[in-house]
């Protein structure tokens, strides 16, 4: 992808840095391990508004097939990166997708439905992650965190099966 961008000279004045980043992001997403754009920041040092503008670029330009990240191709890998249980890990999956269904956290960042769920199922289970942990592995604020659980926990009700999890383990917010 980078050769061809060179090639073609679609990113003229962009810098060979913002180009990579942008290239390995949609590489990322085309080989089903995507990655967030604070992540390839991180990784390259390039500012994630370059990236986003090389990303648009190359897109139109290319007219490749980049899936949509979604919360749920996230889960995996924060749970393992928090040390989490499986039943956690699969806790957190099904509260995202009754979150998407009832629209819950509709407006939320992909990113940030994931943390929330994840926050909320490590307490279900006993095994809190602090909000701060939670975080940390997610790039996402510990207020964003917060107030998205705060919305979970309201809905605690309908996104929860009472016969299977126990809302007393649940912090108030």
């Amino acid at each position: 992808m980078y050769k061809r961008v060179e090639e073609e000279k679609l990113l003229r004045g962009k810098s060979t840095e913002s180009i990579i980043a942008a290239c390995i992001f949609i590489a990322c997403r085309q080989e089903n391990v995507p990655r967030t754009f604070k992540e390839i920041c991180v990784i390259t040092r390039v500012p994630k508004k370059e990236i986003g503008r090389c990303f648009k670029t190359l897109i139109r330009n290319f007219e490749t097939n980049v899936s949509t990240m979604t919360s749920e191709d996230l889960m995996s890998r924060f749970c393992s990166m928090l040390k989490l249980r499986m039943e956690i890990q699969k806790t957190a999956l099904e509260l995202t997708i009754k979150t998407k269904e009832l629209g819950t956290l509709a407006g939320k960042s992909p990113v940030s439905v994931a943390a929330a769920c994840i926050y909320m199922a490590s307490c279900l289970y006993n095994q809190p992650q602090s909000t701060k942990d939670v975080a940390q592995v997610t790039g996402v604020s510990e207020v964003t965190i917060k107030n998205s659980y705060k919305l979970l926990y309201n809905e605690k009700k309908r996104l929860l099966d009472p016969n299977k999890h126990n809302y007393e383990n649940l912090p108030s917010p």
